[in-house]
């Protein structure tokens, strides 16, 4: 099987497979590389070089699949400030304040597997798309596992309030993604993914930059260790240009709900890494509720046979 691209050259699906795994995995180390990053560099100024640097990277490696600032339209700008908002602003303030409360493995678990989710429902109000009885079992499903991955142990101590609280937040940057998703979709119909991209992350940046300033960065960045260099250095290069580059090519050339089912990857991927380089681990009802969401993720992306559409 083989999908086509704008020069015309039909490219190998199994190619886009293949990143799309690699998308997952560079995914599921991103809690990680934040949970590091966030140790010396503050939440908001950590999102706006993110997607500063990001957007300025492929600017320069992907230019001539860039479209000209003078060749998009009106909806085209509107587009791209909703895509900056959703798909950077908001997703990385409620994505990594998260971080500061819970466990990088609740992110792993909640945020990947709730977004396709929001997609399925948004596409059911605004696109029409039938929502059939494995999806809406897999809804409840997806919903269960959630409520079992943020289930504290032990009561609500002093302790847990805040992870219950980073895990609602977890919920947000899901819903915020799945609304980028499929709004991204309908924007490259019109433009390539490289331009989606560029111009979208270097909206968002341009949006954080003035919540930014309030964290006063100059202060704090001089005393930022290695560490939390590489791993902003690792949210730039890995998690945002090449993983975001990537999975648009995926919605792009093999449509959007293939491309979704590699989301199910990301937990997988995120808890291990998470207990290989932090040390987390799950409890039995949490692991229980993981795989609970990655089968209700299944059911969703599942067709519905026999019924309408």
């Amino acid at each position: 099987m083989t999908v086509g691209d704008r020069s015309g050259v039909p490219t190998p699906a199994g190619r886009i497979y293949v990143l799309l795994v690699l998308t997952a995995l560079l995914w599921g180390a991103g809690p990680v590389a934040g949970k590091i990053a966030l140790e010396g560099i503050p939440t908001i100024t950590l999102g706006m070089l993110r997607f500063g640097l990001a957007s300025l990277t492929l600017f320069l490696v992907a230019h001539p699949r860039i479209a000209g600032w003078r060749t998009l339209v009106r909806r085209d700008f509107i587009a791209l400030i909703l895509l900056g908002i959703l798909g950077a602003s908001l997703n990385h303030l409620f994505f990594f304040f998260a971080l500061g409360l819970a466990p990088a493995s609740h992110a792993s678990i909640i945020a990947p597997t709730t977004s396709p989710i929001w997609t399925v429902l948004l596409a059911a109000r605004l696109a029409h798309e039938p929502v059939g009885r494995a999806q809406m079992g897999g809804i409840l499903v997806c919903m269960l596992g959630v409520a079992l991955v943020v289930r504290p142990s032990g009561g609500m101590g002093a302790g847990v309030a805040p992870v219950l609280l980073g895990d609602f937040l977890f919920l947000l940057a899901g819903l915020s993604w799945g609304i980028y998703s499929y709004l991204c979709k309908v924007a490259m119909r019109r433009h390539s993914a490289e331009t989606i991209l560029a111009y979208g992350m270097a909206i968002g940046s341009l949006e954080l930059l003035p919540f930014a300033l309030l964290e006063r960065p100059w202060m704090v960045l001089p005393g930022a260790s290695p560490a939390a260099w590489g791993g902003l250095a690792y949210l730039v290069v890995a998690n945002t240009v090449l993983a975001y580059l990537w999975w648009n090519l995926g919605i792009q050339r093999v449509g959007a709900g293939r491309t979704a089912i590699f989301s199910n990857l990301v937990p997988v991927f995120g808890v291990l890494i998470a207990g290989a380089v932090l040390g987390e681990r799950l409890g039995p009802a949490q692991l229980i509720g993981g795989a609970l969401s990655l089968g209700g993720v299944w059911l969703c992306q599942r067709p519905a046979r026999g019924e309408s559409g």
